[in-house]
């Protein structure tokens, strides 16, 4: 009986012992906010009002551990060089969900959305910051088809 019931205390002593320490000691705590200044995903598509856009940020980011803060962005249509140039800026908080795993999803760091309004069809140019990082076409006469492009290094 003596035994059982040192058995029984050393078990639990070992279970209180280990919930401390993976709850107070190897928790991740959330990460200082963090400013992403390049896009991972450009698209464009039209709708009611002419085209729109939107920039996601740079990286994957899950719904349920990212908390975005600040999503700021410009975009600016030059019809005389059929250039658009856009710039974002992402300030996100990854936050724990301990002891749940985060979503394997790659939303949580949001969407800038632009009202580009109607443009004259033609090829435009899609710089973002300094860099061209693609063309958009511009249908006459017919909707423009969703169109996105990809920051793929490489």
């Amino acid at each position: 009986m003596k035994n059982i019931l040192l058995l029984i205390l050393g078990m639990l002593i070992f279970a209180v012992g280990s919930f401390i320490v993976s709850t107070f000691i190897f928790v991740e705590r959330p990460v200082k906010d963090g400013l992403i200044e390049d896009w991972e995903q450009i698209c464009f598509w039209s709708d009611i009002g002419g085209l729109f856009a939107s920039v996601s940020p740079k990286g994957c980011y899950s719904t349920s551990c990212t908390i975005p803060k600040l999503q700021a962005g410009t975009a600016i249509v030059d019809v005389q060089q059929s250039k658009i140039q856009i710039e974002t800026s992402f300030v996100l908080v990854e936050t724990s969900r301990y002891p749940l795993p985060c979503i394997e999803n790659c939303a949580g760091g949001g969407t800038v959305q632009f009202h580009l309004g109607d443009l004259i069809p033609n090829d435009y140019a899609v710089w973002f910051r300094d860099d061209e990082v693609g063309r958009l076409m511009i249908y006459s006469g017919r909707p423009t088809p969703r169109q996105c492009m990809e920051n793929n290094p490489g």
